[in-house]
């Protein structure tokens, strides 16, 4: 039903806004010079643990008419720094901000136009300690990128806009919270994506970025109480691996690996962060898509090393011992007699296209996220075999064609949700997260039953 407001009752109620407002001694605007529009702010909550979410009320007005500054974007600050995303004003002029703080004392918050700024209102954020279960038998990981950042991946093209903003990987307040959500969820450890940086010596500009990400992941780390343990995903030279006889052999692969256990694996600074496997630490080697031949025979002194490829339903390469990115449908690898990896996804594009050039996600063979369907149908999958290793992809790669729409994705990290009349659609909310985190608990009952 739709209902119309006339103008004086629509002042009246800005006017009840403001003041109820100031009797709860909420700030007040900040209104310093010309500028146009004046802001006020509240929250719901003025106490929380680490990594929890504060909603900003705003309320933006046109100072010289007094009247709704609609269709703006607004964003905070916290502790003086930009910090989540930016939210359109209503008819109203209301923006409800959400704002996970992933930093522990106090955090003061403003709300800004980029002109006008709110008063400060203070949060106070607490420390918490999370549940996880680790079981070495049953590890659950998590495929997350650490890539965004300038000369890599770039924002523009997402199929959805994250809690965070569009945010740099090389920002330590949005590592932290994402990995805050990880311990909420009950992750054990993530796999950080180091391929397609190999086309040219090491280390390019791809290359670079992961460092960079890497190496400000490896900062937060150090001052969270908690936090998962890692394993990298490393490509081949040229993005290609061609058959047996041309292993993982390059002069760049070698200098790749070469970094990689003495910057962050053998480095006793982040002694016992890293995955390990049959006593030593874990490599993945990306076979760079679907691969239906044995992968080569590497033996490691440093490293147990497993291949990974993709769609183990149609290649089949879980005989040779290889893992999947992620499949259509869950498919387990066995090692010695007993279920050694399994990934589960949210989300997957199908095998061939409908058509020549067009996406796969637009096959009726694709399964979209179907409101959570898809990722159930999997989890009863993981319930099932119980793997050693179980890996969930996706985190957050927001990267066409590897993603086309809401739907039709695999990306799981919190975003905003589609408002009326938004040109493009946004998100999924706090779905899939807490998803996951209920699905892991009951894997974990699950595993325990058993026994």
């Amino acid at each position: 039903m739709r209902i119309h407001i006339p103008s004086k009752l629509l002042l009246d109620t800005i006017a009840i806004f403001l003041i109820s407002i100031a009797v709860s001694s909420c700030a007040h605007a900040q209104t310093a010079g010309n500028n146009e529009v004046q802001i006020t702010i509240k929250v719901n909550r003025k106490n929380i643990a680490e990594g929890q979410n504060v909603v900003v009320s705003a309320l933006a007005i046109r100072k010289h008419t007094l009247t709704p500054a609609a269709n703006i974007y607004l964003f905070a600050r916290v502790n003086g720094k930009t910090w989540g995303a930016k939210y359109r004003t209503l008819r109203s002029g209301v923006a409800h901000l959400l704002l996970p703080l992933p930093e522990p004392g106090n955090n003061a918050i403003t709300v800004t136009d980029g002109t006008a700024t709110s008063r400060t209102v203070n949060v106070h954020v607490r420390s918490r300690r999370f549940k996880i279960v680790t079981d070495p038998k049953h590890l659950i990981i998590m495929e997350y990128e650490t890539w965004f950042g300038p000369g890599y991946a770039q924002w523009g093209r997402e199929e959805a806009v994250p809690i965070l903003g569009l945010y740099s990987s090389l920002n330590p307040w949005v590592l932290r919270q994402q990995n805050l959500w990880f311990d909420e969820m009950g992750i054990n450890a993530v796999e950080l994506d180091w391929t397609n940086n190999l086309t040219s010596p090491f280390p390019n500009r791809r290359a670079k970025e992961c460092i960079y990400a890497t190496n400000t992941l490896m900062k937060v780390y150090q001052h969270m109480a908690q936090h998962p343990k890692f394993v990298f995903l490393v490509g081949p030279e040229h993005n290609e691996w061609l058959s047996r006889k041309t292993p993982y052999r390059g002069p760049w692969y070698t200098a790749e690996i070469n970094y990689l256990y003495q910057h962050y694996i053998s480095n006793k600074k982040y002694r016992n962060w890293y995955l390990k496997y049959e006593g030593k630490p874990l490599l993945l080697l990306y076979l760079n898509g679907p691969r239906s031949t044995r992968p080569p025979d590497i033996i490691s002194k440093r490293f147990t090393i497993r291949f990974v490829t993709a769609w183990l339903q149609t290649t089949h390469a879980e005989r040779y011992g290889a893992w999947s990115w992620y499949d259509q449908v869950p498919t387990p690898t066995y090692h010695d007699g007993s279920v050694e990896a399994l990934t589960i996804t949210d989300g997957f594009p199908a095998v061939t296209p409908p058509a020549p050039g067009v996406n796969n996600w637009l096959s009726i063979n694709a399964g979209g996220k179907n409101y959570g369907e898809t990722y159930r149908s999997q989890w009863r999958v993981a319930m099932k075999y119980k793997p050693r290793f179980l890996f969930i992809n996706q985190w957050n790669e927001f990267e066409p064609p590897d993603q086309y729409d809401v739907n039709l994705s695999n990306d799981m990290e919190p975003t905003l949700m589609t408002r009326r009349g938004a040109q493009r659609p946004s998100g999924w909310g706090f779905f899939y997260l807490d998803m996951t985190r209920h699905m892991i608990k009951k894997y974990h009952r699950a595993i325990a039953d058993s026994k």
